[in-house]
């Protein structure tokens, strides 16, 4: 199967779950759900930092839906221009971020200083006012250095443990499972339901795809303004693929429910998902 058929019958089944009419661009949406419910509404933006004229597409789109903070799965900036630049010029509510290798490429030392943390605070959590707790991974340094993977597992798993948040959602830039360019990371395939975890989310590969694996939700979405990729064959568990579209996901948080949206840069919603 060619890669746009594979992509056009993998919005079909996305349209069929949502119960939308599929096209050959877009999914249509039937009525405009009522999100008022949700204290706090999360952009989750995923490669994005370059400049081009997708990411202000993205932008726009992000910031008309009004989000409480943006959070990011690396790739901030993939240019010699600053932060300020490719990344404030675009969003101005509070950022949470995650590394990505291309930061460390254009110098992990700009991304330190323009999100106030140094070496040992780029794996941290972020307790978020609706009650999630991000814990965000630095998967380029555990990707180097073995020694540090390590160390990164047993700091989740205690601090998965010792979180009483009602949603706890686990951030890294490189996804555990893709069918895109880069692929799975196999060495981050852990046991994150075991440990606690209710989703993961990560970036690297420049699509936007959902899997479903061992009773988790693993999340790539790397569509943020960077020329995206293609995808592959799907990898087993994967609800679809999607690689000609540029958007972001949505995170609603309730007392009840985790919700997630991901739009494309006309608003359009083109995947959802509910964690209860």
């Amino acid at each position: 199967m060619k890669p746009l058929s594979r992509v056009l019958v993998s919005l079909a089944l996305v349209a069929a779950s949502l119960g939308l009419p599929g096209c050959a661009g877009f999914l249509g949406v039937a009525a405009t759900p009522d999100y008022t419910v949700n204290p706090q509404v999360i952009a989750v933006v995923g490669d994005f930092g370059s400049g081009k004229p997708a990411e202000l597409r993205v932008s726009k789109m992000v910031n008309s839906q009004h989000p409480s903070f943006v959070l990011t799965v690396g790739d901030n900036n993939y240019t010699k221009s600053s932060y300020e630049k490719e990344v404030r010029k675009y969003y101005r509510q509070p950022i949470v971020a995650a590394t990505g290798n291309h930061d460390y490429l254009v110098g992990i030392e700009r991304f330190d200083k323009f999100f106030g943390i140094d070496a040992s605070a780029r794996t941290y959590v972020y307790h978020a006012e609706s009650g999630v707790d991000f814990f965000i991974l630095d998967s380029s340094a555990g990707l180097t250095t073995p020694s540090v993977r390590t160390k990164q597992l047993a700091w989740l798993k205690q601090e998965l443990l010792d979180s009483d948040a009602k949603f706890k959602v686990v951030v890294l830039h490189h996804p555990p499972f893709s069918s895109s360019r880069h692929g799975s990371t196999k060495v981050y395939q852990w046991d994150y339901a075991g440990m606690g975890a209710n989703l993961v989310l990560s970036g690297h590969d420049h699509t936007y795809e959902r899997v479903n694996r061992a009773g988790i939700t693993y999340v790539v979405d790397g569509t943020g303004g960077a020329p995206l990729y293609k995808c592959k064959k799907l990898i087993y568990g994967s609800t679809g693929c999607n690689d000609h579209t540029y958007g972001a996901l949505f995170l609603y948080v309730n007392a009840s429910q985790l919700t997630g949206i991901y739009r494309n840069t006309d608003g359009h919603i083109l995947d959802s998902f509910n964690i209860n």
